[in-house]
């Protein structure tokens, strides 16, 4: 009879995730892996089956956090552009705090595979996650449109696509440690799109 698996899985995905988001895939061995969560490699072969499988469930992680996180804030304005505000604000402070890790898991993974190789399991997953996050822009700018807030002749999806592409390159900006004044100049000339 095999022996239960002792731990959490909940919380090795969020060690992992962190671990992955702080190395890369390429470099996050299974041995870095064992060693930052204090597991027996057998028991992270046990519970994923190799690392590949290890990293995708984190990222799915990521991006289920991520996607609540971009949620919430769109929905937290008093307005739908409001709310789109609120969320690039957000970013701002996540991206000055110094004890949170730089950059995305996500558009970094999208990075690594430019540079590494092919991937399309990961590759296709990590387009499906985009463009779910294009789409949460895209209703909040459906909504300011409707309300009167954004203007009829408004393309939407492009507006959309923009926002995401912002977000992706504020992401890569922030690795270089930018000051709050250079962030929120750059953040001031992405929105201005808005009016």
């Amino acid at each position: 009879m095999a022996r239960p698996i002792e731990f959490n899985r909940e919380a090795v995905l969020e060690k992992s995730m962190r671990v992955f988001w702080r190395y890369g895939y390429a470099s996050t061995s299974i041995q870095r892996l064992s060693t930052k969560m204090a597991l027996h490699p057998g028991s992270l072969y046990g519970a994923f089956k190799n690392k590949r499988q290890l990293f995708l469930e984190a990222l799915d992680l990521y991006f289920e956090r991520s996607s609540e996180q971009l949620r919430e804030q769109l929905a937290s304005g008093g307005s739908p552009l409001e709310g789109i505000r609120r969320f690039f604000s957000r970013l701002v402070e996540q991206m000055l705090d110094e004890e949170s890790i730089k950059g995305c898991l996500m558009i970094n993974t999208a990075t690594e595979l430019a540079e590494e190789g092919d991937d399309e399991v990961i590759r296709k997953r990590l387009d499906q996650m985009f463009k779910s996050h294009e789409q949460q822009f895209y209703q909040a700018l459906v909504d300011a449109q409707s309300c009167g807030e954004l203007a009829k002749d408004k393309r939407l999806d492009e507006l959309a696509r923009y926002l995401l592409v912002g977000v992706r390159g504020l992401r890569v900006y922030s690795q270089t440690r930018p000051t709050r004044q250079e962030l929120e100049g750059v953040v001031r000339q992405l929105l201005s799109v808005l009016t």
